[in-house]
């Protein structure tokens, strides 16, 4: 009889069991060593998916199919050589641990070709370096910002004062022409002065350590809803605030989150006769989404990204502002782990969405106590 019919034909071939000469200590120990193996070979390529899915900047992807296989392969041989306890199928085993050998070789050479790029990776300590790097970088910056901020307030000051004090010396003498070169000096010299300002908060807001507390959101946004009327009592604005809004974060940042949010809606529907402003929010079961809708000038959603950077304004001068209001708003929402989109249409209003987590990622490591 020729090799391939003795393998064909296993009548004559002992089971596992027999060949153990029925020790069934040794035995079972086989089967659950062989099935915990195969449970293994099986999770092994699920996970490295799960991997590929969640990082696909690493070069895990090409190993998913050849491990993939080598795991499913490996599997059922295993299940196989459980199955020949009782059994006497070794040419299906030795099929099935042919295919895993191979898959295994092509995972082993997809390895090989990912190593250099998972080699290139920084390790931890590369990591912290480049953190304290970082950190020292904003701290230096900061610093720049705080001092270049002082020291142009002298000069503004200065300016300003020279205007005032040449306009007394003209006296009577001044025209009109000059009276209103003199009120651009002055007018400017404040929105220079405000800029400045507006610069020192973002930084403020960067480095500023979180208390976190339950904030009434609802009880912020009347407060700065009466004092925009109070500076602006000749306006009829609608403005409608949901009741018993509340979320988890630093109240004063949210304060300022609520002023600039509720300052960009009432300054573009100041050319609207009939302005309406809506202040409300939708809890989740992780984060709470605040809105804040109106019905004015609205803006093209292809600018949509220039929104949230500083010193971007969308209707040029036609409103007055430094064009860093919005870009506070995104880095508050980011300090307390959520994010800040818009939705809009020109001339038909916008509304803008802020995310804020029940518990704040950044803000954890810095709660104080109260």
């Amino acid at each position: 009889m020729d090799s391939g019919a003795t393998l064909a034909s296993t009548q004559s071939f002992l089971t596992q069991a027999q060949a153990l000469g029925g020790n069934s200590g040794l035995l079972w120990m086989w089967i659950v060593a062989d099935l915990l193996l195969a449970a293994v070979a099986a999770g092994m390529p699920l996970l490295l998916i799960r991997a590929a899915r969640r990082r696909p900047d690493l070069p895990l992807s090409q190993m998913t199919i050849p491990l993939g296989i080598f795991g499913a392969a490996g599997a059922l041989a295993l299940l196989c050589h459980v199955w020949n306890v009782w059994h006497t199928q070794y040419g299906l085993e030795i099929a099935l641990q042919i295919l895993t050998a191979a898959a295994g070789l092509g995972t082993l050479i997809s390895l090989f070709r990912a190593l250099p790029a998972l080699l290139a990776l920084p390790s931890a300590a590369d990591l912290q370096k480049a953190r304290d790097s970082t950190a020292q970088t904003a701290r230096e910056l900061e610093t720049f910002t705080a001092s270049v901020s002082h020291d142009l307030r002298s000069p503004l000051s200065s300016i300003a004062g020279q205007a005032g004090l040449l306009e007394i010396a003209l006296g009577e003498q001044v025209t009109d022409d000059q009276r209103r070169r003199l009120n651009r000096i002055q007018i400017s010299v404040k929105q220079m002065s405000e800029l400045i300002e507006s610069l020192l908060m973002l930084s403020r807001i960067s480095r500023a350590n979180l208390h976190v507390e339950n904030v009434d959101l609802s009880a912020l946004a009347q407060d700065v809803a009466q004092d925009l009327q109070q500076h602006d009592p000749q306006r009829r604005t609608q403005i409608e605030i949901q009741p018993g809004m509340t979320v988890l974060g630093d109240r004063k940042l949210l304060a300022t989150l609520m002023s600039n949010l509720l300052s960009n809606a009432w300054k573009f529907t100041s050319l609207n006769e009939a302005a309406r402003i809506e202040v409300g929010a939708t809890p989740g079961p992780e984060l709470t989404t605040l809105h804040v809708r109106d019905n004015g000038l609205g803006f093209d959603m292809s600018q949509e990204e220039k929104l949230f950077k500083p010193f971007q304004k969308l209707h040029g001068n036609e409103l007055s502002g430094s064009g860093i209001g919005l870009a506070m708003v995104k880095r508050i929402i980011e300090r307390h782990g959520g994010r800040a989109w818009a939705r809009g249409k020109i001339n038909e209003g916008s509304e803008f969405y802020c995310s804020l987590p029940a518990h704040p990622r950044s803000a954890q490591p810095q709660q104080s106590s109260h």
